[in-house]
This record gives structure tokens, sequence and C-alpha cells, in this order.
């Protein structure tokens, strides 16, 4: 039988490898990470559910879209590809001091085969230099537990407007 002093030394070498191995999981950086690749991977996998989960309830971003609409063209943009990936560039996390919120930036740039539409998304995600601004609330003491809460792109922005301009012209509105 192995001596006290062994195994409670082993006990606290395991231990404390255990805990050095879950420290990085509690980070709230970390936790912004997951939430965003979480919030792609559910747009690339057309999962909404997933995708409107990772909105907080006070969703607005600069495009004029609140959380249901949000989801909602995320769905309509998304049925035009068959096969989707999203892939960002140069990103960048900015974690306030309180780690209570957190803004984190990218090129985010889209992949993959369908329709016409979808084709014209991959070519307009290909040809902006303007990061995409993602701005994240902790909702509670869980360092994991982070929701959008706005997405910001200006050359983006200008875009849809541009393009809203051009279909009520035509009266493509409904």
């Amino acid at each position: 039988m192995p001596d006290r002093r062994i195994l409670l030394t082993v006990g606290a070498v395991g231990a404390a490898l255990l805990l050095w191995l879950a420290l990085p999981f509690f980070s709230p950086a970390r936790g912004v990470e997951r939430s965003w690749d979480g919030l792609l991977s559910a747009l690339e996998d057309n999962d909404l559910e997933a995708f409107g989960a990772y909105l907080g309830e006070d969703y607005a971003d600069g495009f004029g879209l609140d959380r249901a609409e949000a989801v909602k063209l995320a769905g309509e943009v998304r049925r035009h590809f068959i096969v989707c990936t999203v892939r960002r560039e140069r990103s960048e996390l900015v974690l306030d001091p309180l780690k209570k919120s957190a803004v984190t930036r990218g090129l985010i740039r889209l992949g993959g085969q369908g329709s016409p539409v979808a084709q014209g998304a991959i070519e307009a995600s290909r040809a902006t230099d303007s990061p995409t601004a993602f701005r994240w609330r902790r909702n509670s003491w869980r360092p994991w537990d982070w929701r959008l809460v706005s997405i910001d792109n200006l050359e983006a922005a200008q875009a849809i407007a541009r393009f809203r301009r051009q279909a009520d012209q035509l009266g493509f509105t409904p």
C-alpha cells in the first residue's frame, strides 16, 4: 500500500495540473472568442436558433436592424448558399478593464457555393478592406456568457443604404 504522503503529493500535483488546464477556459477573453466563433459557426451551419441565441435581447446594429430583423436577414442571405464558409481575417479583441464588455474586429470573408445572390455576397466580402466591429456584453458572472449587442461596418452600411435606395426607386420594396 502506497505511503499517505505519496498519495497526497500525487493528488496535489493532479489538482494543480487540472487547475492549470482549466484556467484558460474561465478567461473572459476566451469566452468572447468562443462566442464569436460560435456566432460565425451558427451562420455557416444555417442554425438560426443558435445564431439568435448569441444576440442580446437589446441588439441594435449600424444597419438599422434589431435582433429579430438581424436573425431574419441572416436566414434570408444564408438560404442563397448551398455551402457557406465564414472566415475572419486580421481579427483583434479589445476587452474593457472590468471585463463586462468587449469589441472584436475583423475582416469577414464569405465563401462557398450558391445562387447569384450568394456569389454577390462573396464578392462584396472579398472587395472590402473595412473591418467589422462586433460589440459584446457579458450577461452574468460567468466568463463564457457573452451576447452580441451590435455589429458596425460603415462601408457595409453605406452599401446597404445604397441598395435600399435603388430598390425603392425600382419599386422592389414591399
